[in-house]
This record gives C-alpha cells, structure tokens and sequence, in this order.
C-alpha cells in the first residue's frame, strides 16, 4: 500500500471500515478541522445568498444544489465513522447530483430527508463533544450558533415537506407559490416567534409542526445558555 493512498482500520460493529486519515494529507486536515465552521457558513448561504439570485432562476436553483453538497460533505466529515450514516451521506450526494439533472421534486425531498438526517447526527456528536469535559468554550460557541440555524434549516425542510404531501398547508397573503427558500425563511421567523403573518399555516398538521417550531427554537436557546453559563464558570473555577 503506498503512502498517499494510506489507509486506517477502524473496528465498528465487528466489522473493519476503511477510513481515510485525514491527517495525513494537509490539505483534508485543514477541512477536517474547520468542518464545523464549513457547516455554519454553508447553512447562513443558503438562508442569506439565494434572495439576491431570485432574477436569475437557473442559477438560484444551481447555488442551493452546490450548498446542500457542501452541508453533505462538512456533515460526512463529522460522522463518517458510523457505517449507517456514511452510507447515508453517500446516497445523499448521489440523489442531489442526479436531482441537478433530472429535477424531480421525489428526488429533491428525498435528498433533503437524507440532509436532515446528516446534520442532526453531526449536530449531536459535535455538541456532545462541546459539551464534554475535554470541550472548549469557544467551540461550544461555535456549536450553538450553528445548532440554531440546523434548527431553522430542518423546520424548513418538514414545513416543505408537509405541503408536498398535504398541498395548500402554508398560504401566502399574495397568494403567490411557495418555494423551499420561503418554508426556510417560515421556518426562522416562526422559530424567532417573530411571525410576520406574511405566511400562515391552514391546517391542524401545518399549525402543530408551527408550534413545534417555536418551542424547539427557545427551548434550544434556554439549555444552550445555560450550558454556556455553566462552562465558562467552570472555567473560573
């Protein structure tokens, strides 16, 4: 085996993964290690870039495919030492590339089924890190500014969701057509119990995964500082 195509053994399940070890190669070590950071700034494109390419429809469309394998990719990294959702990850990437070609809207909400699962599983074991006694504070920073738009992004998804497979769930009060940006932006204003009205879920199912929404944004909030409370006094003690 050579030296650039070096691999590890990890045991999991009874059953040997090869893995690539990232240390080796510098330039996968520098994205190893900032794949927290590459998952926060791929999450705040996708909420803040798309409005401005809304005049150009092929393009917008192209962006959010390229941002959701970027998410792919930085969640992969997090996780990859689980079989299950390295799979996962790499069917993900596959179904969001074949989407780019086939633009089948099954497609696409399967793909984000498979990106949701990505990031809550990346989400976990990163905050279960941050959290730790081996945790610093300013990653655990880091983690709750992410793990918030994880939040919003994924009430998104299920809000988009939720209309495919109950339509006229969310009405508009321009009664124009609902796109994915508009569920995520629904989905941080609901979150933020800002609520603009400018969106209004209709039914039951709508209205309850609304108030799921809200109570996990702020309920998120209140463990988060509390958490970060009881580090950084950890830290003086």
């Amino acid at each position: 085996m050579s030296n650039n195509g070096q691999r590890y053994l990890g045991k999991f399940k009874g059953k040997y993964l090869y893995m690539i070890d990232s240390s080796k190669y510098k330039s996968l070590s520098f994205i190893d290690k900032r794949r927290i950071h590459i998952l926060m700034i791929s999450i705040l494109s996708l909420v803040f870039i798309p409005p401005f390419l809304s005049d150009i429809p092929n393009i917008i469309d192209h962006f959010i495919k390229f941002d959701f394998l970027i998410i792919v990719i930085a969640c992969f990294l997090i996780i990859r030492k689980f079989k299950t959702s390295r799979y996962i990850g790499y069917v993900t990437f596959l179904l969001i590339i074949i989407d780019a070609f086939l633009k089948s809207d099954v497609l696409n909400y399967v793909a984000q089924i498979g990106i949701s699962y990505l990031i809550i599983h990346a989400f976990i074991m990163v905050l279960r890190e941050a959290m730790s006694l081996q945790g610093d504070t300013q990653n655990l920073i880091l983690v709750s500014i992410t793990g918030y738009l994880i939040i919003g992004l994924l009430g998104g998804f299920l809000a988009a969701g939720l209309n495919y497979m109950f339509p006229e769930s969310y009405y508009h009060s321009t009664g124009m057509m609902l796109n994915l940006y508009n569920y995520i932006y629904y989905s941080f204003v609901t979150m933020t119990t800002l609520g603009y009205g400018d969106i209004i879920p209709i039914n039951e199912k709508a209205q309850a995964l609304a108030l799921m929404q809200v109570i996990s944004g702020q309920l998120f909030l209140s463990v988060i500082i509390a958490i970060n409370i009881a580090k950084f006094m950890q830290k003086k003690v």
